[in-house]
């Protein structure tokens, strides 16, 4: 991106984004730093920082539009700039403050410092700049990572804090402004002094200060009874945000009372044998199945009770359900998509039973230290892998950052003796890294077309898509994007509409969400488009494609700016939410790296069940609202309670085209010969020899047999019924997947040469362009051949391969009647295509 481009566009951000949806983004660990923001980033904030004195927004406004930036720029890229800002001299209090607001929302704070600075702007005279450095003491963050601050310095900014709350000479506003600070900050004697000095504060007879000291009472936590409850019920009749926010502190006081009297209630109604009727049906028959089923003493009782909540829950519809401690932990892994360890897709190799790299994450430590695909762990330090469970293995690569592991790594052509007893210049030793699951591949097309591919809306999801696209502007010249959500099942909501603002203005709406009981609440686009409105966008999709990536397709589709090419979407146009069971809490655990979430190196500080592992509490998804998209249409697909389709929904492709099936027979041996490794041996005899020519046809071989070095020979050795493109087709498979070591980053699921869905992609951006495939000569020898010309011909389901799939059954039928698992699946797809297409055209 050109330097003046990426300056517009973080000005932009700046000016456009009074809030953010998500202020604590995380930026990839270990992804290439965005060199070209930096200077770009040092200009803005210095700019928006020196105006920060004349702007009229509020100083946590301005913080808020400044983190913006790092939508695109990673976070430790802008906290570097920040930091650097604050180090100046004489800067205005009121950029200060700006600056530090913006630093607390960033990572690794450097909370010394930043509370030295906010105790200096505590004590100036000017007391709107004091009340806000002391507004910042409170929601800064100070509250959760107290810890960060020595108890000597932290008591001192406590005390000189409470110093300032019991002083007569400043307004009661800074006074109670700074009671919270010191009661957040302090410890014992702090809490108990501003405690007691709000209190006073409350019995004044000046009905403003009475409110204000009512409202930092509850901010402290205090109990919401007497004196204070009555405050805040004369506060909660007023207009106005004070009168809101009492309202809001009374019904959530109510809303805990009564979830309090009812749990007590139903506690007394299970110590004393007197249940509710329906409550008292779901014992008996509990304790029917523990008692007379066949396996009912192979349960213990508490899971055989998650299993019912979890029936109860899928009864009202197909998105609700029961998480159990194991399930949520996975659940929050993936949305948060970081931990500490190696970083590599780890998994027991079946042809030899050893614990195996089947793919190292390109930005991780892993990768860096020269681990590569197929490489075997056989020692953990001084720990075997042989035998030994892959989530053990697991467990002793993850650890926190910044520690070493050792590991004894066998490769190919190495003696098999050293599996049981390996040497120590086997050893690699790699030290734990942050790492994050990419969430996306791209991929550079012949014809300046760039391919990315998202396969889930995580919080780095549109990070990661900024920084595809500009890598991808700076290899070359780029005319066209094909954006892959085939494989994506959705996410974060938020992350939707990130994504969606890369390729649409500013002010566009992207998704409402209709709720039972409030207002429909629309989400839009904030600031202006990281890819040029002109540059044709087209994006795939299939029956996988649903929620998040659903919102993404048809806000796009919906506002004119991308073409659907591939299959109708899922259909799930639902919002769920996680919501924690009533009595029950995670363990607790010291936040050593203050990200707000459980790494699993960390310690724990209380262990509910003393089993000394980390345990999650339970939570229930639950469906809370469903989604429209910009023209008002709900894509949710309508099942009745028997399962039987009612509406189709998904998002329909403008372009309608189904991926290509292999016949069953060509599917077996392809199967077979996959088992027999022949196509790894293939690649690992010649590799070493090849390796460049390999390069080359991971990116494109022309579908030419003939450039694959003794390609007659190896045919001729399979003796297989498969066709030479068959097979060529496996060679390449394995090549590209062996390449992907070599070019350091992972191809997308897309491969333009076998992938008919992808084909029809390209050829429409081409269309826009004006161009032809035929032109393109990667494409014109590799395109399917009814593409040429500008149609994409789609090809239904019911009218190719259910001839085979009849066939396939028939023979199963003659030969006694088994029926193999694929076939199965796909005689369920085609029914269930048929029934759908049938509900589809009868609306």
């Amino acid at each position: 991106m050109p330097r003046a481009t990426s300056a517009l566009l973080l000005g932009g951000l700046l000016l456009a984004a009074p809030f953010a949806l998500d202020v604590t983004q995380a930026a990839p660990a270990g992804a290439p730093p965005v060199q070209e923001f930096e200077a770009d980033l040092e200009a803005v904030v210095a700019r928006a920082l020196d105006r920060a004195a004349e702007d009229g927004r509020d100083f946590w406004e301005q913080a808020l539009a400044l983190r913006e930036v790092s939508a695109l720029a990673d976070d430790a890229t802008l906290d570097g700039v920040l930091d650097g800002w604050l180090e100046r001299e004489g800067v205005q209090p009121k950029a200060q403050l700006v600056a530090l607001a913006a630093r607390l929302l960033g990572e690794d704070v450097d909370y010394p410092s930043v509370a030295g600075s906010l105790q200096k702007l505590a004590n100036l005279p000017d007391e709107s700049i004091a009340a806000a450095a002391c507004d910042l003491f409170a929601k800064g963050g100070f509250k959760n990572f107290r810890s960060g601050l020595a108890r000597g310095p932290r008591g001192e900014i406590a005390a000189d804090l409470l110093d300032i709350a019991e002083s007569g000479d400043r307004s009661m506003g800074l006074r109670i402004e700074a009671a919270v600070a010191s009661n957040v900050l302090g410890g014992g004697t702090e809490k108990r002094l501003s405690r007691g000095l709000l209190l006073e504060f409350l019995q004044s007879s000046s009905a403003s200060v009475s409110g204000r000291a009512a409202l930092a009472l509850a901010r402290i936590g205090e109990e919401i009874s007497g004196d204070l409850e009555a405050a805040l019920e004369r506060l909660s009749v007023l207009p106005g945000e004070s009168g809101d926010i009492a309202r809001a502190y009374i019904k959530l006081e109510r809303a805990r009372e009564l979830r309090d009297r009812k749990l007590k209630d139903l506690q007394s109604r299970v110590d004393s044998g007197m249940l509710p009727e329906d409550l008292s049906r779901f014992s008996a028959v509990l304790q029917m199945v523990e008692q007379a089923h066949l396996d009912g003493g192979k349960f213990e009782r508490g899971d055989l009770v998650d299993a019912a909540i979890d029936g109860l829950l899928r009864s009202l519809d197909e998105h609700s359900s029961y998480l159990s401690p194991e399930v949520y932990g996975s659940f929050e892994q993936d949305i948060e998509a970081e931990y500490g360890g190696i970083g590599a897709y780890v998994g027991v190799d079946p042809a030899d039973d050893l614990f195996t790299i089947t793919r190292p994450i390109y930005s991780g430590p892993a990768y860096k230290a020269g681990l590569m695909t197929d490489d075997k762990i056989v020692r953990v330090d001084d720990w075997p892998t042989l035998g030994e469970p892959s989530d053990e293995v697991i467990k002793r690569l993850k650890g926190k950052p910044g520690t070493e592991v050792r590991l004894y790594v066998w490769r190919r052509g190495m003696d098999p003796g050293l599996i049981d007893r390996p040497t120590e210049d086997m050893v690699v030793s790699i030290e734990r890294g942050t790492i994050a699951i990419p969430a996306v591949h791209f991929q550079r097309l012949p014809g300046n077309i760039g391919l990315i591919e998202l396969t889930t809306f995580s919080r780095v999801a549109a990070q990661e898509i900024a920084y595809a696209i500009q890598e991808l502007q700076q290899t070359g010249e780029l005319e066209g994007i094909v954006l892959d959500l085939r494989r994506n099942s959705g996410g974060l909501l938020e992350m939707s509409v990130a994504v969606a603002n890369l390729f649409l203005p500013g002010g566009l709406p992207v998704v409402s969400a209709d709720y039972r009981d409030a207002p429909l609440q629309t989400l839009n686009t904030r600031f202006e488009p990281l890819v040029d409105p002109e540059l044709p966008v087209t994006v795939l999709m299939s029956r996988f494609t649903a929620s998040a990536a659903e919102i993404v397709s048809g806000a796009l589709q919906d506002h004119g700016r991308a073409t659907l090419v591939g299959e109708r979407s899922f259909g799930k146009g639902s919002i769920q939410k996680l919501l924690p069971v009533s009595g029950l809490s995670d363990d607790r655990f010291d936040d050593e790296n203050r990200n707000g979430r459980r790494d699993e190196w960390e310690p724990i500080t209380y262990d509910w069940d003393g089993d000394g592992e980390f345990d999650f509490a339970p939570r229930v998804k639950m469906t809370i609202a469903r989604y429209l998209l910009p023209s008002g249409r709900s894509i949710h697909r309508e099942l009745d309670r028997d399962g039987t389709l009612l509406s189709l929904g998904g998002v329909e492709p403008d372009v309608e085209i189904f991926p290509e099936r292999l016949e069953g027979w060509r599917y077996e041996e392809l199967l077979r010969l996959r088992g027999d490794r022949v196509h790894q041996e293939y690649v690992n005899k010649h590799w070493e020899q090849h390796k460049d020519l390999f390069v080359q046809l991971a990116e494109t071989d022309l579908k030419d047999t003939s450039r694959y070095p003794e390609f007659d020979k190896f045919f001729a050795g399979l003796g297989t019924t498969l066709d030479r493109d068959d097979v060529r087709q496996l060679l390449r498979s394995e090549i590209r997947r062996r390449v992907q070591d070599t070019r350091g980053g992972a191809f997308p699921y897309g491969d333009f040469q076998e992938d008919v869905q992808l084909q029809a992609a390209v050829q429409d951006v081409l269309q826009d362009l004006g161009r032809e495939a035929s032109s393109i000569p990667e494409f014109a020898s590799t395109f399917r051949a009814d593409l040429s010309g500008g149609d994409v011909a789609a090809a239904d389901p019911l009218e190719g391969g259910v001839s085979d799939l009849i066939q396939r059954l028939r023979g199963a039928r003659d030969n006694g009647g088994a029926i193999a698992p694929e076939d199965i699946e796909e005689l369920l797809e085609v029914l269930g295509y048929a029934e759908a297409r049938q509900s589809d055209d009868e609306r």
